[in-house]
């Protein structure tokens, strides 16, 4: 519900919640305005909150282990040549593995994507 709180005494509420628009109605007077606002603050005080966009990311078993490892590489400060070589694969396959983790955690960039992983516990 759309709703807001002028002063002590006035509050603006839609006419219609569900038909943006209709409008609003101004309601007046201490006592309900009061009200609102303490409907407001429990609200407020008991809401969770907002998820920083890793809504869809997967869980960490969902990952290969081969991307796990990745991870755990990236972590540490290995370069991308360095954990081909670890792996025994090509620069290009971790660049892809790399590229997949970004797209899987919902990141723009690689630091990014290292500070999801370790905000999950991944990388512990």
């Amino acid at each position: 519900m759309n709703l807001v709180l002028v002063d002590d005494h006035f509050a603006l509420v839609p006419a219609d919640p569900d038909d943006p628009e209709a409008g609003a109605v101004l309601v007046r007077g201490a006592a309900l305005v009061r009200s609102f606002r303490t409907l407001f603050e429990y609200c407020w005080y008991t809401a969770a909150p907002c998820p920083d966009g890793d809504t869809a990311v997967p869980a960490e078993d969902a990952l290969s282990e081969q991307q796990r490892a990745v991870l755990r590489m990236l972590a540490s400060g290995m370069k991308d040549e360095k954990i081909a070589r670890a792996l025994g694969v090509s620069l290009r396959t971790v660049s892809r593995l790399v590229s997949e983790l970004m797209q899987e955690l919902n990141t723009g960039s690689r630091f990014e994507a290292g500070v999801r992983a370790a905000r999950r516990g991944w990388l512990d």
